[in-house]
């Protein structure tokens, strides 16, 4: 039963925007929610068979619950009620998160790694569809819920065309785990198929990542000139690429907000972790942004006089705004909601996978690992987007057990 559903998931997981966002928002916008509660019962009705680590994030999840609870004290200045709704919000948006990681985990090596199989021939089957026929995902139907914003970008059947790059470069590195495919080849083609969809941010992580792996798995020098390599070579990159990264946003910075915005949200997460150390919890997330977001735009603009349009970034921090207030990326909005409790998780778990990468050397896992750091680092909102989960279960199982071919 849960091999069928774990299958079924991986046939729906591209569709993060279909028409189901009519009735719960960004929520229920992912094909997946409709196998949500099937999983959640799977996983209850085997919870004592739950291995520590799988019940070790069940309790992060908890805990983090338990200190939303404790941050309304902060905000007593707002509406209690306006709070508990929102953080409602929120806490039923990261539960398909947990759930699809923990599922996924539950699955043997075998299921896992045809089940990625399946769905990276979905999205692969996606980006032929929006190349050949755009149309078919620009045109509102139940697959699409919005009109594209900007048709010549490609997007699939998700949002914009950064989580569709995210989502692209995820199934190639799958594929090519999976098929044994040679870097030299996949870089190439990964590299090429990605620019066409036009994403700035899918590109650039995905070159990062590769080039990175690249010099910590195949250099054969000491793990520390490794390290020392790859932190010398994040610096040297921009610094020889400035001038294209900066012809590649001059457009954003002077006519669009979405620098200032994604700026100035960034640092707004920055803030609220010196205010409110603990976290602000689910019910303290929007309140916190709405406190620490003019502190964020004063720094900014200090740092970088008479630079950024703030226009709309400036709309998010009305008290009682609610549309499309949040950071962008899974790393900011973690830092709002478990401040230094997750901040403390988060640097454990990348520990752990360093440390199990180091062991195992496989290149492929590598740069899943780093892809999918940065770009939920600067530009991707793991919540909501399935697929996130699926691949971090995908390399833990991978690191611990032997992969069956």
């Amino acid at each position: 039963m849960k091999r069928i559903v774990f299958y079924l998931l991986c046939v729906l997981l591209p569709f993060e925007n279909t028409a189901l966002a009519s009735i719960g928002g960004v929520f229920t916008a992912p094909l997946g929610i409709i196998l949500v509660p099937v999983m959640l019962l799977l996983i209850l009705t085997d919870i004592r068979k739950l291995p520590a680590f799988d019940l070790n994030v069940i309790k992060f999840f908890f805990l983090t619950l338990g200190l939303s609870f404790v941050s309304l004290l902060f905000f007593l200045e707002f509406d209690t009620g306006f709070l508990i709704d929102r953080g409602s919000r929120f806490v039923l948006i990261v539960i398909p998160t947990f759930t699809v990681f923990l599922f996924t985990m539950r699955q043997s090596m075998q299921t896992m790694v045809t089940g990625c199989f399946i769905l990276s021939c979905m999205i692969f089957l996606i980006y032929l569809v929006n190349l050949l026929a755009p149309s078919v995902v620009n045109t509102p139907s139940f697959l699409q819920h919005n009109a594209a914003f900007s048709p010549h970008r490609m997007r699939g059947f998700t949002l914009e065309a950064s989580t569709f790059a995210f989502q692209f470069v995820l199934a190639c590195l799958l594929f090519c785990h999976i098929k044994k495919i040679r870097p030299l080849y996949s870089i190439i083609a990964i590299s090429l198929l990605t620019f066409i969809t036009t994403s700035k941010g899918g590109v650039l992580s995905f070159m990062l990542a590769f080039f990175l792996s690249y010099i910590i798995c195949f250099f054969r020098v000491s793990t520390k000139v490794k390290y020392l390599s790859s932190a010398l070579l994040i610096p040297l990159v921009l610094l020889a690429s400035q001038d294209s990264i900066a012809a590649m946003f001059a457009t954003d910075i002077q006519k669009y907000t979405s620098v200032a915005t994604r700026s100035t949200i960034s640092l707004t997460a920055i803030v609220s972790l010196f205010h409110y150390p603990i976290g602000a919890g689910y019910f303290g997330f929007l309140p916190s942004i709405y406190n620490c977001g003019p502190i964020a735009m004063d720094i900014l603009d200090y740092l970088f006089p008479n630079t950024f349009n703030y226009s709309e970034v400036m709309k998010y921090f009305v008290v009682g705004q609610v549309k499309g207030v949040g950071t962008k990326t899974f790393l900011m909005d973690w830092l709002i909601i478990g401040g230094m409790v997750f901040l403390f998780f988060y640097i454990k778990a990348i520990r752990y996978f360093l440390n199990k990468l180091n062991q195992k050397k496989d290149f492929y896992l590598y740069v899943m690992f780093l892809f999918v750091v940065v770009s939920t680092s600067f530009y991707i909102p793991a919540d909501g987007h399935y697929i996130a989960p699926l691949v971090v279960a995908y390399l833990m199982k991978s690191l611990n057990e032997k992969r069956l071919a």
